[in-house]
């Protein structure tokens, strides 16, 4: 092989690497998909919404971020489990604001304060379902997930009645945890996004 052969060869070998690494860069992105480009942004918000029975709800919150534009499935997972992150903190200040009434009930009272510290945990379970979402962990996601449902459920049963408003916004919050549930499941399992 003369010397021109030679070069041509490495750098044919050398364009099919780059090539090669560019296209590994794009499926670590999560751009790419058994060869196949997946949406971002709202094109990708639509389809994730479609599935969702709150599906303008759905579409609200997961544009509610700047990011929203261009994200992925993770990151419209972690915009779903930010807002209901702000949702949980606004039921927590609310109670927080009831407790201290006097007019109420003690039982009253004591539901409210057990209600709290309910709260307080589902709170933390967004946070770690957002931490295990971070180092690609989406069984635990769900598992967190399913945790701060369940400790928004006790909050409500600690309290007697349905139509205070700590019902009407936990009805919320369950809605939202769905809407972040359903990012999640497509995540674990995108050929069925």
């Amino acid at each position: 092989m003369d010397h021109s052969a030679k070069l041509l060869w490495v750098l044919g070998l050398c364009v099919a690497v780059m090539a090669q690494q560019a296209a590994a860069v794009e499926l670590l992105k999560g751009n790419l998909i058994g060869g196949k480009e997946t949406p971002t942004g709202k094109t990708l918000i639509n389809k994730v919404c479609s599935a969702s029975p709150t599906k303008d709800l759905c579409v609200q919150v997961l544009s509610s971020d700047a990011l929203s534009t261009t994200a992925n499935l993770k990151e419209l997972a972690i915009i779903s489990l930010r807002v209901a992150a702000r949702n949980a903190s606004g039921i927590l200040a609310d109670t927080k604001v009831l407790i201290d009434d006097d007019e109420l009930d003690p039982d009253v009272q004591q539901g409210l304060a057990d209600c709290k510290e309910n709260i307080l945990d589902a709170e933390s379970q967004l946070e770690d379902t957002i931490a295990a979402l971070m180092v690609n962990s989406d069984g635990d996601a769900q598992l967190w997930l399913k945790a701060a449902l369940a400790a928004i459920d006790t909050c409500d049963a600690s309290i007697p009645g349905d139509d205070d408003i700590l019902s009407v916004e936990s009805a919320v919050f369950r809605k939202l945890c769905n809407i972040a549930n359903l990012v999640i499941k497509q995540l674990a399992n995108p050929t069925k996004s």
